[in-house]
């Protein structure tokens, strides 16, 4: 895997600092919208999508890798798909949470001690369920990419051992995508507002990680770059 690639591709591409702009625009939106709710939620779908697309360019050899922002409904849609890919995922902690906070409610205030203790557990459990998702989420939206159905993401025995088979390049999917978090948090520095640019450069450093670890572990040759004729 080429590391240095997603952290550098995204400065290679043409027009770059207008489509990472863009981004920032809807992820302002977002913000400044987000007490109504559904300006946020679409926001989130519009880069998630937009992440999808890199990943499927980078599987496919497209270029250039960072796609136009000119196909708005495929990137909600794509982005739905990845939200519900999330969700699936997330159900053993959600479940987790929802048995251990029944009773750190029912016991209230006057059971700290138990309170304290379920809180812990419930908080290590969540860190463990990070990691795992950190491991196996990237074959399944992957896998989806790929496709393009939904059901491909849900075929657990298939991305298990697409994981199992190739742990070290997942490992590492998940180690920089953790570095990539830090970077996108950096921008908080900058007044807060350049979180606006780091955010979405992170994600696309992730999003870059996935194609490049589906490569490797379905085994496929280097091809040279296809162009996106459409974008042309």
């Amino acid at each position: 895997m080429d590391i240095g690639k997603a952290f550098s591709f995204v400065f290679e591409e043409d027009r770059w600092i207008e489509k990472i702009l863009i981004a920032a625009a809807i992820m302002l939106g977002g913000v400044v919208l987000g007490v109504l709710i559904i300006p946020a939620i679409l926001a989130y779908l519009l880069l998630a999508g937009y992440g999808l697309e890199i990943t499927r360019r980078v599987i496919q050899r497209t270029t250039p890798t960072l796609p136009e922002w000119d196909n708005w409904g495929a990137f909600l849609s794509d982005g739905l798909q990845v939200l519900v890919i999330n969700i699936v995922y997330a159900i053993p902690i959600i479940l987790t949470s929802i048995c251990l906070g029944i009773p750190m409610g029912i016991a209230g205030e006057e059971a700290q001690e138990i309170n304290s203790a379920l809180s812990g557990l419930l908080g290590c459990l969540n860190f463990l369920w990070s990691i795992v998702l950190g491991v196996f989420l990237p074959a399944a939206i992957a896998r989806f990419a790929v496709d393009g159905k939904l059901s491909s993401a849900f075929r657990f025995g298939e991305v298990f051992s697409l994981v199992r088979n190739h742990i070290k390049e997942y490992l590492v999917v998940l180690v920089m995508g953790w570095v990539a978090s830090l970077v996108g948090g950096l921008g908080l520095l900058v007044c807060g507002v350049g979180w606006l640019v780091t955010a979405p450069y992170s994600t696309w450093i992730t999003s870059h990680l996935y194609g490049q670890a589906y490569l490797v572990a379905t085994g496929q040759p280097a091809a040279p770059a296809v162009p996106d004729l459409e974008a042309a």
